[in-house]
């Protein structure tokens, strides 16, 4: 099964050139290495610590130390197009881990503006109880005031003082004359009210918004690293495949 390079939509794809093949092999390190143990214990360390050696190493001008013959040119050609595999999936490794610390940084960044919308929104509820508060107050003296002119209809009560008047007319002269700054802090703690009630609703609304959206980015993520998963897994077995490929050649030859 073929693989192909990583999606352009999880950003936009760095340049890629393979680098020239410049290093020397190192003979003795590759020997002391067990392969069958390295594979039977997964023993991943060691193969991070020869990975580059084996992967940029110069294979055309080895020779065999008995007959001194060049590398067979088939040979040569698996090798080659093993170490192109592996250079490539470095080069896919690390744009992907930059991608996912992408990712994160900006879910980080979502959470605390998530965050602090709702710590506005507690500040702002907190403010609505207090108006509220404030509004059944007046409410029940206005209630309290109705009651009174209902039993008395002959006056007009205050509800701002003691005094009572003979028309709703006259009432309304001298609240304007006396009681200037209460009846407008009574207009501006409903027009207060009225507005921060509708700050309201358009916070919970952009919480809801901002929640979906981080909801929908935290899938995403976690569907584009299982795909991008499954796509190493399968690029390693193919390696692995083709490895133990040409070891089964290399003991036929051997046998031969």
């Amino acid at each position: 099964m073929a693989c192909g390079p990583p999606s352009a939509a999880s950003g936009p794809l760095p340049f890629f050139q393979f680098r020239p093949r410049l290093e020397s092999v190192d003979w003795r390190r590759l020997s002391a290495i067990d392969v069958d143990k390295v594979a039977g214990a997964v023993d991943v360390l060691t193969l991070q610590e020869n990975i580059m050696n084996i992967t940029f190493c110069k294979l055309e001008d080895e020779k065999c130390p008995h007959c001194q013959s060049g590398v067979d040119p088939v040979l040569l050609k698996l090798i080659r197009l093993a170490q192109l595999t592996i250079e490539y999936l470095l080069h896919s490794q690390e744009f992907l881990t930059s991608q996912l610390h992408g990712l994160e940084e900006r879910l980080r960044r979502s959470l605390a503006e998530g965050e602090h919308s709702k710590k506005l929104l507690t500040k702002q509820a907190g403010e609505i109880k207090l108006l509220k508060e404030e509004c059944k107050r007046r409410k029940k003296l206005i209630s309290t005031q109705q009651l009174m002119i209902e039993a008395k209809a002959s006056y007009y009560q205050c509800h701002f003082c003691d005094k009572a008047f003979m028309s709703q007319a006259f009432l309304q002269s001298h609240i304007q004359c006396c009681h200037p700054e209460e009846s407008h802090l009574e207009y501006k703690t409903r027009a207060q009210m009225d507005k921060l009630q509708s700050e309201i609703n358009m916070l919970k609304e952009q919480l809801q918004l901002t929640k979906s959206q981080l909801e929908a980015a935290q899938h995403v993520h976690a569907v584009k690293f299982s795909k991008e998963y499954e796509m190493q897994k399968t690029k390693k077995e193919e390696f692995l495949k083709l490895f133990d490929r040409w070891k089964e050649e290399e003991k036929e030859k051997l046998v031969d």
